[in-house]
């Protein structure tokens, strides 16, 4: 199980019903798109921040996660703040840093309150969820498939590389070639047989929606309502 799935199955709203954290963290979402500024960036971060600490998510991991869109949004805003002007000739503005800070506090609020929504929300309530939204069941599997892929292909990757650090040391560049092959058709294939597992139960496995709870109900409530 990998860093994300790890958490969102144990933190304590992991049995919260997915439409009430979607609710909270797309409309953190939506704020940020809307409100460009970077007060209202500010307060979605400390908002998201706030969830994150009553969902018992551990701050140190939420920080790790979000440095790698950290680092993606600051080179994406670089070029808007600075022009280039040949090899040596760079030429910024005020309104051009300011349109730049706006953009990347404004993308960084609203990667924090996805990454919210995911750290809290088991996968198989998100495909739960866009069920009911009336998504494509097929484009359902598909997203299923490939959320699976990207973290089994990264498991791959680090068990094949500590084995090769493990019996040689720093592998060369043919040796890396030759495990990023392996990586690759193993991951396939270890994705083949998840497919057919899931066609053979029929679908995605949910969590019973019996388990649920609410924020602002109780359960007892909660459940007779449903």
């Amino acid at each position: 199980m990998n860093m994300i799935d790890q958490i969102a199955y144990f933190n304590k709203f992991a049995r919260i019903h997915p439409g009430e954290k979607a609710l909270i963290c797309f409309f953190l979402l939506f704020t940020s798109m809307v409100f460009r500024a970077p007060s209202a960036a500010l307060f979605v971060f400390i908002a998201t921040s706030f969830y994150i600490i009553l969902a018992r998510v551990p701050l140190f991991q939420y920080a790790r996660l979000l440095f790698a869109p950290a680092a993606f949004i600051l080179a994406g805003v670089l070029p808007i703040a600075f022009s280039f002007d040949g090899w040596l000739s760079i030429q910024s503005s005020e309104e051009t840093v300011q349109k730049a800070v706006e953009t990347a506090s404004a993308a960084f609020a609203g990667a924090a309150a996805l990454y919210a929504f995911i750290l809290t929300t088991p996968f198989n309530q998100v495909a739960w969820l866009m069920k009911k939204c009336r998504i494509p069941a097929v484009f359902v599997e598909i997203t299923a498939l490939v959320y699976r892929f990207i973290f089994q292909l990264a498991e791959k990757r680090t068990d094949v590389t500590n084995a090769q650090l493990l019996r040689s040391g720093t592998p060369g560049i043919q040796t890396a070639a030759r495990a990023a092959v392996h990586i690759f058709t193993s991951t396939l294939f270890e994705m083949d047989k998840r497919q057919q597992a899931a066609e053979l139960r029929g679908s995605l496995d949910y969590i019973p929606t019996g388990e649920w709870s609410s924020f602002w109900r109780r359960k007892d409530d909660f459940i007779k309502r449903r």
